[in-house]
Order: C-alpha cells, then sequence, then structure tokens
C-alpha cells in the first residue's frame, strides 16, 4: 500500500520525482562522479595537467576531512581544511586554489542536475593580497640592456646557448607567455613573414584554455626566424630546461649582467656605492624578486608605461577579467589619481571677478555683524517710539503694549535675547573671530 501510495503520488505530481534521482546521486561514491567530472572539463579542453591537479586536490580534501560520498560534501568540513591548511602555514594562494577546485565541483555537480543546491555557496577564499609570499617586481629597460647584451655574449647554460636565451627571455616579455606555454610553442606556430609578425598559442596550452595570438616586433621575427631555420617542422622553438631550473638559468643571467655592469666604474669607492643599489638584483632590498614569470609582468608594466590603455593591457596579458588587471596593475598607472583631481579642478576654481565679489562680501558681512553687536549689546530692548542717533531702520525693535507679556520683532535679524554663546550662533552670520 505504501508503495502504490508514492507511485501514485509521483504520477499525480505531488511529489518531485527528480527529489529520488537527487537521492541516488548524493549516495554515489566520489571517485565515480569525478569521472564524470573528469570528462566535462576534458570536453572544455582544459589542459591534462591542470585536469589532473584538479581530481588530486578534490581528492586529498575528501581524504583530509572524510567524505567518501557525493552527498557528505559540507561546508564546515572544507571551512576546517582551510583552516588545517592556514594553520600549516600555507600561502593564501595555496587555500585559494585548493578551495577553488572543491568549489568548481559542487558547482559543476548543480548544473549538470547531480545535486539540488551547492553546499559550498558560503565557503569563501581567502584573500591573496592580503598574504602575497612571492612578491616579484619587473626588469627595467636599462636593467633589459644589460641582461639581453651580457645574456647573448655569454656561454651555454642549461641545455642553451646565450642567444636563444636572450630570444626566449625577449619573446617572453613582447607576448608574455608564461613558461609552460613557451615550452611547447612549435615551429609552425610561428607567423614571422607577415607585415605584423605574430606567434600562436593553442587553447589546449593556454591557461585559460582559449587559443592566443601575440604580436612580436619585426627584429624579434628575424632573429627566430634564423634559430628555427634549420628545425623540422613540429619542433620546439626553445630547447628549454625543466620548469624548476628556469627560474635558476634567468637569475644566473641577471647575476652574470650585474657583474658585467659593476666591472664599468673603475673607481673603488664609486663601484661600493653602485654594489648597494637594487639594479639588476635578483632579489632587491625590498624582498621583490625575478622569476621567469616576472618577465610577464615585465609586459603589462612596459606597456603601462608606454601609455597603453587598461582595456589593452587586459587583452595582450589574457587575462578573463578587467578586474584582475586592475587588481594586479592598476597601481602602476602612472599619475592616475593626480589626474582624475585635476580633472575636477574647474568645479572649485571661480572666475576673478566673481571670486574678488566673494571677498568683499565676506567682508561687508563681518563689518555689519560687528556694528549690530555693539548695538545689541548698548541696548537689548529698544522701545519703538524711541530712536538713536545715526540707528540704522533696519536694526530690529521690540514692540511694546503686547498683551499677555509676549515679545515680538521687526524683521528676523538674531538678537542677544536668542543667544549671546558664541558657540551656538550661526557660523555664517557670526564669524568665529567675532
Amino acid at each position: 500500500n505504501r508503495i502504490e501510495t508514492e507511485v501514485a503520488l509521483r504520477v499525480e505530481r505531488v511529489i518531485d520525482p527528480r527529489l529520488d534521482e537527487f537521492a541516488k546521486n548524493a549516495a554515489k561514491s566520489i571517485k565515480v562522479v569525478l569521472d564524470d567530472y573528469s570528462a566535462s572539463l576534458s570536453a572544455k579542453r582544459r589542459s591534462e595537467n591542470h585536469i589532473d591537479a584538479t581530481i588530486a586536490i578534490i581528492e586529498k580534501i575528501g581524504e583530509k576531512v572524510g567524505f567518501d560520498k557525493l552527498g557528505e560534501i559540507d561546508a564546515d568540513k572544507v571551512n576546517r581544511y582551510a583552516a588545517s591548511m592556514n594553520a600549516e602555514g600555507k600561502a593564501a594562494r595555496t587555500i585559494a586554489a585548493h578551495i577553488q577546485a572543491i568549489k568548481g565541483f559542487t558547482k559543476w555537480a548543480v548544473r549538470s542536475g547531480k545535486l539540488q543546491a551547492d553546499p559550498l555557496a558560503t565557503v569563501s577564499k581567502p584573500s591573496v593580497e592580503d598574504d602575497r609570499r612571492i612578491v616579484r617586481r619587473f626588469v627595467s629597460h636599462e636593467e633589459w640592456s644589460w641582461l639581453d647584451s651580457v645574456t647573448r655574449q655569454s656561454d651555454e647554460r642549461y641545455g642553451m646557448s646565450g642567444l636563444e636565451r636572450a630570444l626566449l627571455y625577449s619573446t617572453a616579455i613582447q607576448t608574455g607567455f608564461r613558461s609552460n606555454e613557451l615550452r611547447t610553442l612549435t615551429r609552425g606556430k610561428l607567423q614571422l613573414k607577415n607585415a605584423q609578425p605574430f606567434i600562436l598559442a593553442d587553447a589546449a596550452r593556454t591557461k585559460n584554455g582559449k587559443p592566443a595570438r601575440q604580436y612580436i616586433q619585426p627584429e624579434l621575427a628575424a632573429e627566430l626566424a634564423i634559430l628555427v631555420g634549420k628545425k623540422v617542422g613540429g619542433s620546439s622553438v626553445f630547447s628549454m630546461p625543466s620548469k624548476f631550473d628556469v627560474a635558476d638559468m634567468l637569475r644566473a643571467d641577471i647575476d652574470d649582467a650585474r657583474s658585467k655592469w659593476l666591472e664599468t666604474f673603475r673607481c673603488p669607492q664609486e663601484r661600493i656605492e653602485h654594489d648597494g643599489s637594487d639594479f639588476l638584483r635578483a632579489i632587491d632590498s625590498e624582498g621583490e624578486r625575478v622569476d621567469f614569470h616576472a618577465l610577464r609582468h615585465t609586459t603589462a608594466s612596459w606597456l603601462i608605461q608606454s601609455g597603453a590603455d587598461i582595456k589593452t593591457v587586459q587583452t595582450i596579458m589574457r587575462h578573463s577579467d578587467i578586474k584582475l588587471t586592475l587588481d594586479r596593475y592598476g597601481h602602476l598607472f602612472p599619475g592616475s589619481e593626480a589626474a582624475a583631481i585635476e580633472r575636477i579642478r574647474s568645479a572649485f576654481t571661480r572666475p576673478s571677478d566673481l571670486l574678488k565679489t566673494g571677498i568683499d562680501d565676506l567682508q561687508h558681512l563681518r563689518q555689519q555683524s560687528a556694528c549690530e553687536t555693539v548695538r545689541t549689546s548698548a541696548s537689548p530692548y529698544t522701545n519703538s517710539n524711541e530712536s538713536a542717533a545715526g540707528d540704522s531702520p533696519s536694526v530690529p525693535r521690540l514692540k511694546t503694549g503686547n498683551p499677555a507679556g509676549k515679545q515680538s520683532f521687526e524683521g528676523s535679524r538674531p538678537r542677544r535675547t536668542r543667544t549671546s554663546d558664541l558657540r551656538i550662533r550661526n557660523p555664517l552670520l557670526y564669524p568665529t573671530e567675532l
């Protein structure tokens, strides 16, 4: 009877049949659902490294806080996991990446009809800017001149010649490509014979999963054409070392460039003074450092210095949201705050004639207020039939003979009968110095 009743209720749509489906999915194993999620990410052309890293993070969270089924994912458990990472001294960026991975999974589960509501809707990521462990600095134009010149003439390092390393750094700055994007760059992606040469990057190789077309200067295109001239199609443009060595390779070249720069100062005292500067230092006195990703930071910095607008910077840097561009590089726009204040200057500037009139009016008001203060102090109550010599007709007079002892005034100018306390008087009528 119970089963028949439930069937009848479902037929009449009194019981939503989707609730049964939600219940079934909630009882499924996390590993089974993650297989579907992995397929979904693959369909969106996410890279294999990205998919593997995301799935590994979700499985790690499940093992740490103890949920084996989809319906066991809970906001409190994820918050406790984030708190444990913070207690271990993990950076805010690492914690935010883990929370982003698990939140992306639950949002997908809701969109695909596996969960009725997102259990992690209230979970928020920590602020990365408040706990930035690595602060990168950009390479200045003068620093780049030394780095490029010295690197070109240096010996082989990490399996790359000096010229190839210099071209790698130059390509990174002009395109904003990340290390992995440059590592997977093949000869066929170089369009060097066009009037405006550019480099293509496959969607599967970029971080945002979208194809990229980055323009380069003709001088760099000519040198890249020589570099890849003897390479077969499909071969890598740069023979880069492992991802763990590229930063060390760049810092070693920077150190060499700094040494050559210091050698130009013959005077010992002058050399000692310049040795204390941050010029061509891999890590400066503020703790800001140069690693390979700092070349991408240099791209945005040079674009802003050249006068590029924020939308152009966003396009070249391939940021999905312009807010990200503003948060990262908005402070580099020179004089933006000062220019904004200068643009509203006219609202605060009065023509010279009006300004002079305003000053005369203010002086007249002060003189008039001073005279009235003296008169009212001498005779606060004046009969309407009395008139002092030289008294102004506009001075208010107290009418006598008013029934019920009520007082009324001619005019509305304030008198001592209201208050004599300068702190209470209207500052516009009674300046503070009076």
